[in-house]
């Protein structure tokens, strides 16, 4: 048993990263009893983890069954990938035109720091860096419809990313940190509508890359 993760948050959080990374889910299902068994709560706030990971299509909940991972449908990949893409255009356009605030700017340089220490080609370093880019970029969205919307589709992208590693490393390091450096010196002389504009055109090459 974890020492006493309480937040629904943060137990989503372990739960996806679990999800993510392939551990610790044998029969892909999310059982409620067992986990509030694990992490020492009460169902509340793991039904209130489940219903995040639900909302951003990590898991389904099915009716008499219960809480199922959501797995990955090849025949889907380019439109997940398409759907995340179309999602941070978005953003863009509603982004502020005013410069980038520096916490919004040195957030990204300190993922590109973490990336210069890491092993990428290991699936766990790789997920941080991606799941922490992700977080940042939420962050700098201000409309929270946005912010829900970003963080469900680009989490479905980061699992094609993890799956791609799996395939072929050299490819997706490559491509993780042309978006980190494409990101930093966007934001640093422009604007964060620019700045996820950029992310968006270098994400989309991972549809293209199928």
């Amino acid at each position: 048993m974890l020492n006493q993760v309480k937040s629904s948050a943060a137990i989503a959080d372990i739960l996806r990263a679990d999800i993510c990374l392939n551990r610790d889910i044998a029969d892909g299902m999310l059982h409620e009893v067992a986990l509030a068994e694990r992490f020492g709560v009460s169902r509340t706030p793991i039904r209130q983890a489940l219903q995040r990971l639900a909302y951003e299509r990590v898991i389904s909940v099915k009716s008499g069954v219960g809480s199922v991972v959501t797995p990955l449908d090849a025949s889907m990949r380019v439109h997940d990938i398409r759907a995340a893409v179309a999602i941070i255009e978005a953003v863009a356009k509603c982004a502020p035109s005013h410069p980038v605030p520096a916490s919004h700017f040195m957030s990204v340089v300190g993922i590109l720091g973490m990336m210069d220490i890491s092993q990428l080609n290991r699936t766990e370093d790789f997920f941080e860096i991606r799941a922490r880019f992700l977080t940042a970029l939420a962050e700098m969205i201000e409309n929270p419809i946005l912010s829900d919307a970003f963080r469900a589709a680009y989490w479905r992208l980061i699992r094609w990313s993890l799956q791609d590693l799996g395939a072929a490393s050299e490819p997706q390091v490559a491509h993780l940190r042309e978006l980190l450096q494409t990101a930093a010196r966007t934001m640093r002389a422009g604007t964060l509508a620019e700045g996820f504009a950029q992310i968006a055109k270098v994400e989309s090459r991972l549809a293209a890359a199928s």
